[in-house]
């Protein structure tokens, strides 16, 4: 395993005092020691900068306008410095204290090829009581939704930092750009599966809002027909090539 993998976890955040100590705790308790949080934040008055100020040297930040979260998140990717880049809301959290260790383990045996890794990501209402659902597709169905949807949830997937050195996030979209990225970048053979539980998010964000639900369905109709259409083939063909693919089983969560 290459000793020196680092993970670097981008956040963007506008006001969101209320769930970042949870986030920010999600990574600074991982037992993997190489990693950084890059906070972007779009001008904070909630006391957001109060809980940056206080953390410490692995936690890089900066405060300022921007035009929505994926200008942020260009702007935090011009200051990282690991090898793989995930992203996280500022009420999203890593889902144990060794997710990392865990995901280390696999990307480092992954070929070059390789630039985008996801795993399982569980979402629900955050309550004890509520009830999460747990997103864990096999590479087969994740090339399938391709044609129809995001594919991969990004707080559970790891970008491979290199792809950002000549790519960067289309920001004419204010909810799918992330969707817009992966069906650009993506081929028949750069995407692994990590059988992880790797992160939670919490519903009711703005790509799971009833208000904001019209203009997501045209964000992402606009993609599916200038972006996905043209590559639908390459996709149908990395469905055929994983044709019994449907093997999802996931690790155990480590115990302690």
């Amino acid at each position: 395993m290459a000793a020196t993998l680092k993970f670097s976890i981008v956040i963007a955040t506008l006001n969101g005092a209320r769930t970042l100590r949870r986030t920010l705790g999600s990574v600074f308790t991982q037992t993997c020691p190489d990693w950084e949080i890059i906070v972007q934040d779009g001008g904070s008055t909630d006391g957001t900068l109060d809980i940056l100020k206080g953390c410490g040297s692995h936690l890089h930040w900066r405060s300022e306008p921007d035009n929505g979260i994926y200008d942020a998140w260009n702007k935090a990717l011009e200051r990282v410095t690991g090898d793989w880049v995930l992203f996280l809301g500022a009420d999203d959290c890593l889902l144990h204290g060794r997710v990392l260790a865990q995901c280390r383990r696999h990307l480092a045996a992954l070929p070059q090829r390789i630039q985008f890794a996801y795993g399982a990501l569980l979402q629900g209402d955050g309550k004890e009581d509520g009830e999460n659902i747990c997103i864990n597709r096999s590479l087969r169905d994740a090339y399938h939704f391709f044609l129809l949807d995001m594919p991969m949830q990004f707080p559970a997937t790891f970008i491979r930092a290199s792809l950002f050195r000549d790519h960067a996030f289309d920001t004419r979209y204010a909810i799918a750009s992330d969707y817009e990225f992966a069906a650009r970048l993506a081929t028949r053979d750069n995407i692994a599966r990590l059988p992880v539980r790797v992160a939670f998010m919490q519903r009711g964000g703005v790509s799971d809002n009833a208000a904001t639900g019209a203009k997501l369905r045209r964000e992402r109709d606009r993609i599916l027909r200038t972006v996905v259409a043209p590559k639908a083939h390459e996709f149908v063909l990395a469905i055929a090539d994983r044709h019994d693919d449907y093997d999802i089983a996931l690790e155990p969560i480590p115990e302690g």
